[in-house]
């Protein structure tokens, strides 16, 4: 496969990403209600992508996350913690800023790195597992620590409770299930072409 078409099957696979991201944000898709909890699927495709296509495209997708995150909560807030991710409407631009971003760009960064690293050792599908479940924890220990950092918005013991909760669990055994049942057989099929 020549670089012009590995160029335009990754800006292709990457646009179908973020348009997945897209939709995931703004409707119902993005969200797994399973009463009383709501179980959000939005870092999946950032994984997904990082780990297919590397750090580069991972820390793209990770910054649409970021800046979908801002929209949706500048225009659609459901709840009061939503509109800290808004540098229109928390008080802290930049605080906003940092929280909606960083944490969605190392998680696409993490992913990709660690991916790269552990497949040496472990194979590619516990590879993908960990490296998914990993980079979703610390992606939710980012983003609760700069709401607890930059706001105040819960206290630290919270933090922690939040992460051990049913919640968070679900979400990360949901990345690590779906990132490896759609990547390997993706993988697959992208290394035929090439």
């Amino acid at each position: 496969m020549s670089n012009a078409t590995r160029k335009t099957r990754d800006l292709t696979q990457l646009a179908l990403l973020i348009a997945l991201e897209a939709v995931l944000a703004f409707t119902p898709l993005g969200f797994i209600m399973i009463p009383p909890i709501s179980i959000t699927i939005l870092h999946i495709p950032v994984i997904i992508g990082a780990i297919l296509m590397g750090p580069t495209y991972g820390g793209i997708l990770g910054g649409t996350f970021g800046v979908l995150a801002i929209i949706k909560a500048t225009f659609f807030a459901a709840s009061p913690a939503d509109l800290l991710f808004s540098p229109f409407l928390s008080g802290k631009p930049i605080q906003s800023l940092v929280m909606s971003l960083v944490p969605r760009v190392l998680l696409g960064l993490i992913a990709a790195w660690l991916y790269r690293a552990l497949k040496r050792f472990m194979g590619e599908i516990p590879a993908i597992g960990v490296s998914a479940v990993a980079a979703t924890i610390l992606h939710t220990l980012m983003v609760l620590g700069s709401m607890w950092l930059f706001f105040n918005a819960m206290p630290l013991r919270d933090v922690f409770i939040t992460m051990a909760s049913l919640n968070c669990i679900l979400e990360t055994i949901a990345a690590g299930v779906v990132g490896a049942a759609v990547c390997k057989p993706l993988m697959t099929v992208l290394h035929r072409g090439s």
